[in-house]
């Protein structure tokens, strides 16, 4: 009779025990997983955080609303184009900032003013970093992409996440293509808008434009890729270092230290063909060898990473679409700019009189280019050109453009 409680306390410990294994195990919650996508949000909103809390650097500076007044405006284009990352918490931030940037913009003076009231205006605005970074550490579903992303600083206790990326593999694939980005896209000298009558005369100046700023140019690619730790991934260090070498191998072959006053009593001729090598030369920087997509395939973590990076791309990218341009109120007729109101569209070289002065203007390679005698301004997107000419200010404002043409408001002040 008495061995009895002891059973009884045996079968519940028995049934106690198997409540809690014998069913079906609890699954472990599943670790977050970062996306490019995420990672690429908030690379571009670190960027302009940081943009946004160095605007009282420029109170030393003879322009500080200006400059001010500049930043804030590259702040909000990025912004305000940026897509949703999803996350309610992370776009109500940026939709704050956005608001606060808004009301700073459209309090601050046309003019430079006291250094003290500016100061006063940017301070309403606070220090964004360290709530961005409240922000994401706090953020499940933010974190693993927040502390991958190049731009933005890493997070004190580094989140669990569902990756082999490491924050410097990150930030060594997205230099690397960034970089091999950048090569493709170095500039041709000239364009075949020199040939024109109009913008022939210009054609000295644009290539001792271009035989001064391609060096430049070039070194602001390697310097990054240079700056690089070794990743103790044998085929990806060497990958970079050759791809080094060969940017300072092209560099030593171009103009070395020369200003657009060196080149100012060169024969047209002569400039043609200094042009022509420097190009041949930087064409020619096409990295050798394995390409980098492949390279990252066959190492899992640096795969990963590739597949993080920003600026790397995963899949070949999309066609181009053509964007439609918004209908001029005055068509192609730029007869109707003679008064010295008028919104035309312009494309191939067409001559434009305003109030008595000619302007020739035309559209080449996404680029509006603006000619009056010997002055010219070219205009890449949206911008604004002003020629002072006979007492008055004839201004040109890019509404909308596309490779090959572009709509323009036309006044004069």
């Amino acid at each position: 009779m008495r061995t009895r409680p002891a059973a009884a306390l045996a079968a519940a410990l028995l049934l106690a025990a198997g409540c809690s294994t014998g069913g079906q195990p609890t699954a472990a919650p599943e670790l977050p997983e970062p996306s490019r996508e995420l990672v690429a949000w908030a690379d571009t909103v670190c960027t302009n955080v940081e943009l946004v809390d160095g605007l009282r650097s420029h109170v030393g500076s003879g322009y500080y609303t200006s400059a001010v007044t500049t930043d804030v405006a590259a702040a909000l284009e990025s912004l305000k184009t940026l897509e949703a990352s999803g996350i309610k918490q992370a776009d109500s931030y940026v939709g704050g900032l956005v608001k606060a940037l808004e009301r700073l913009r459209d309090e601050l003076p046309a003019e430079e003013a006291d250094p003290a009231r500016i100061t006063a205006l940017v301070g309403e605005v606070g220090k964004q970093q360290p709530a961005l970074r409240r922000l994401a550490a706090r953020t499940r579903a933010l974190a693993p992409s927040y502390h991958l992303a190049p731009g933005c600083g890493p997070l004190k206790r580094p989140p669990e996440s569902d990756t082999r990326a490491t924050r410097a593999l990150v930030t060594w694939a997205n230099t690397l293509c960034e970089g091999v980005s950048s090569i493709a896209e170095l500039p041709a000298p000239g364009d075949e808008l020199l040939k024109h009558p109009s913008f022939a005369q210009f054609e000295s100046m644009e290539l001792s434009s271009y035989l001064t700023s391609v060096p430049g140019q070039l070194s602001s690619i390697v310097d990054p890729i240079a700056g690089l730790k070794d990743t103790r991934i044998a085929q990806a260090d060497t990958y970079r270092d050759e791809l080094v070498g060969a940017l300072r191998d092209a560099g030593s072959r171009l103009p070395g230290d020369v200003s657009t006053l060196d080149l100012y009593d060169v024969p047209l001729a002569q400039l043609r063909e200094r042009a022509n090598q420097a190009a041949a030369t930087v064409a020619a920087l096409e990295p050798k060898g394995e390409e980098l997509p492949g390279l990252a395939r066959r190492h899992p973590a640096l795969a990963d990473a590739y597949h993080l990076a920003p600026r790397c791309e995963a899949e070949p990218p999309a066609p181009a679409t053509t964007t439609t341009l918004p209908k001029a109120k005055n068509g192609t007729n730029v007869a109707a700019c003679q008064g010295g109101t008028c919104q035309i569209e312009v494309s191939e070289p067409k001559d434009v009189t305003v109030r008595g002065n000619v302007f020739t203007i035309a559209v080449s390679d996404g680029t509006v280019w603006m000619a009056s005698g010997s002055g010219l301004i070219r205009l890449m997107g949206a911008g604004t050109a002003q020629f002072g000419v006979s007492g008055a200010t004839v201004v040109f404002e890019v509404v909308a453009s596309t490779d090959a043409a572009a709509v323009l408001d036309v006044s004069t002040t």
